[in-house]
């Protein structure tokens, strides 16, 4: 809870949630030397208030320590700007005594004792070497969500901590938030946990959303809707290596459950959703109504067009109204022509501006097995056993890689090439993101 008043300080009370108060106490003491702890993790499920009591202890480190710099650390900026810095500024809302300084290339937080908090993207894919943090320096890194970055950037924040030197000093401190995982960070710091051999120097505490009070009902109810497995990762914080299990990206889809006889209904809208490639190039053709999703057909071309397949979905659904949905890149035009590949749709369908309902960017994977394992669970689902085999085939044989994407290392082979799980996973998520609302680090 969040002191309303104005006043210079930042006044928090973590009072009603022991768990947080504790790992703050533990942190300050940390950083004086009270203790022997250097390597500070809260981690477990979603909502046990972990990042809220962190940049608290931050947001203290810095008054007690005039001048002091602290780098907080996620996968990239759109996640900083999603998460972390909304809850910088809503615990710093009621102080004097906080400012920012938001330029995209160096965005920190400052306040009146000439501290700063800096908001730092990990950024791999584009600085695979770690370049940007060459020469940092800092008393302390806060990694959020370290089971999203890489042991390399651990690594570095080890190297760097430490190296911002004051006339008084805090104790160089590492802090990780982070979830039930089956990398690096299970291996450095749950298991030796578990196993109790955590060197000394490492402090770790669980977090549940049951351990926070301020969690309601409704997300309860949200939680409830994900699929049992994300039930148990997320939100009872079982660190179970689910994956062994099963590897299949769409491992919620039975054959018994979700496979029937579908047939169309011309008086119900119908949703085109497109994946585009040369080799194949798909539409997956989809109905919702009497709160059931309905997968109608299937239809993939091998070396074909967007005209040609506009004729077989014509051929198939004449007269139907549709919605258009599909793969971002489907925006993009070619040097070959004017038009892009949802130009032609539109055009050829004749279909109204609002009748076009394309995503500005394609979801990423790992949200997108979320929520579609977790509509496949728990919304009524059938497709068409005869029309949807090549959907059905993706369904059973596509694997996943541990960071939820697909497997394609070799997309000559056909239970690589995903496309009509694509499609499914583009129209799923442009027509039921909502369903996973309630889902939120």
């Amino acid at each position: 809870m969040i002191e309303k008043s104005k006043s210079k300080r930042v006044n928090v009370d973590l009072s009603v949630n022991q768990k947080q108060y504790d790992y703050f106490i533990t942190s300050l003491a940390a950083a004086q030397g009270a203790n022997k702890y250097k390597f500070l993790n809260y981690g477990g499920a979603i909502r046990g208030g972990k990042t809220f009591v962190t940049l608290t202890i931050l947001i203290r480190l810095c008054e007690i320590f005039p001048q002091s710099r602290w780098h907080i650390v996620r996968k990239d900026f759109p996640s900083l700007q999603k998460t972390t810095i909304p809850s910088f500024e809503k615990i710093t809302a009621r102080s004097t005594n906080w400012n920012f300084n938001r330029s995209s290339s160096n965005y920190y937080a400052y306040n009146k004792k000439g501290s700063k908090i800096f908001f730092v993207s990990e950024n791999l894919s584009r600085d695979p070497s770690l370049t940007s943090f060459l020469g940092l320096e800092t008393n302390g890194f806060f990694l959020e969500q370290s089971e999203e970055l890489s042991e390399k950037l651990w690594e570095k924040a080890i190297e760097r901590v430490g190296s911002w030197y004051l006339p008084k000093m805090p104790r160089g401190l590492i802090f990780m938030t982070f979830n039930p995982c089956q990398n690096w960070v299970k291996e450095k710091i749950y298991n030796p946990y578990i196993e109790q051999v955590l060197p000394p120097e490492y402090f770790f505490m669980s977090a549940l959303p049951t351990d926070n009070p301020f969690v309601t009902d409704d997300q309860y109810a949200g939680w409830n809707m994900m699929a049992e497995r994300y039930i148990k990762q997320f939100v009872k914080g079982d660190w179970t290596d689910f994956e062994s299990e099963t590897d299949r990206w769409l491992f919620a889809f039975s054959e018994s459950k979700h496979v029937g006889k579908v047939e169309w209904n011309p008086n119900e809208p119908t949703y085109l959703s497109f994946d585009f490639n040369r080799n194949p190039i798909v539409c997956t053709i989809w109905q919702h109504y009497g709160g059931v999703i309905r997968g109608v057909r299937v239809i993939k071309l091998q070396d074909s067009t967007i005209y040609r397949l506009c004729e077989e979905i014509d051929r198939y659904f004449h007269g139907g109204y549709f919605f258009v949905t599909g793969d971002a890149s489907g925006n993009v035009k070619t040097t070959m022509s004017s038009l892009d590949n949802f130009d032609v749709i539109k055009s050829y369908f004749k279909l109204s501006k609002t009748q076009m309902q394309i995503s500005a960017s394609n979801p990423p994977l790992k949200d997108s097995r979320m929520l579609c394992n977790s509509i496949f669970e728990k919304y009524p689902v059938i497709v068409d056993k005869d029309n949807c085999k090549d959907f059905i085939d993706d369904a059973k044989k596509c694997k996943a890689n541990s960071d939820n994407t697909i497997v394609k290392d070799n997309r000559k082979k056909p239970e690589q090439q995903a496309d009509t799980l694509d499609a499914t996973r583009y129209f799923i998520h442009r027509y039921f993101v909502d369903f996973m609302k309630f889902f939120a680090n």
